[in-house]
């Protein structure tokens, strides 16, 4: 199944297969920033600018029976990713604030010793001791956009204000590391992701309107 988020705030989950809308919703007026099935597929985090997750059930259909919403929340989210077991989520915020969150409860984790023992699914986030070290001498907190953790845990890829495509060794703790990094896109790096066998690297420019497809040798 597809989740697509919209700049109404309404999302859609279409069917993979024939690209058919089965489900959509509705609870939020403005954008959606970031939206992600957790990995035991029964549930759906979404992000929006209103500085909140939606947590939905969709093991019951597509009635879609919104569980929780995370509020305290300082800013908009940027990036959101679940837990391997699907019980907690982790949300990065334009304040450049990470929080952790319970799921489907929507309690705030705070407890260091708790969090460090979370074995993430993904990890998209820009913050965090884990990528440390993707962030550069005299960084505006706005430079890095966007960061992908390959599947096999061992590479993490970046996306800056500059265009430029980042490659670093996973996990980036100490900082200024060293990385190789990729020229191609105008200002600025919108998103980044590996694909699924980590074989290739996909990003998305902003002002260039490009998606560029980097092949890992």
């Amino acid at each position: 199944m597809l989740a697509v988020g919209m700049k109404n705030g309404e999302f859609l989950l279409l069917l993979t297969n024939s690209l058919k809308v089965w489900a959509k919703k509705r609870d939020r007026s403005i954008a959606l920033q970031d939206i992600r099935f957790s990995p035991d597929r029964s549930l759906l985090a979404v992000a929006s600018v209103e500085n909140t997750v939606d947590v939905y059930d969709v093991s019951g259909g597509p009635t879609l029976s919104r569980l929780v919403y995370c509020s305290d929340l300082p800013a908009f989210i940027l990036q959101l990713d679940f837990s391997a077991d699907s019980c907690h989520i982790q949300v990065s915020t334009g304040a450049y604030k990470r929080q952790v969150f319970e799921v489907p409860s929507g309690k705030s984790v705070s407890d260091q010793t708790i969090i460090d023992r979370i074995t993430w699914a993904t990890w998209t986030s820009i913050l965090g001791d884990e990528v440390l070290g993707i962030w550069p001498r005299n960084a505006d907190k706005a430079e890095v956009s966007c960061a992908c953790v390959s599947h096999g845990g061992l590479n993490v890829a970046t996306g800056d204000d500059f265009g430029l495509v980042k490659l670093f060794d996973f996990p980036c703790t100490e900082k200024f590391a060293k990385h190789k990094r990729y020229l191609g896109h105008s200002a600025h790096v919108t998103n980044i992701r590996f694909s699924h066998e980590d074989k290739y690297v996909i990003s998305t420019g902003g002002d260039d309107c490009s998606v560029f497809v980097w092949k890992c040798l």
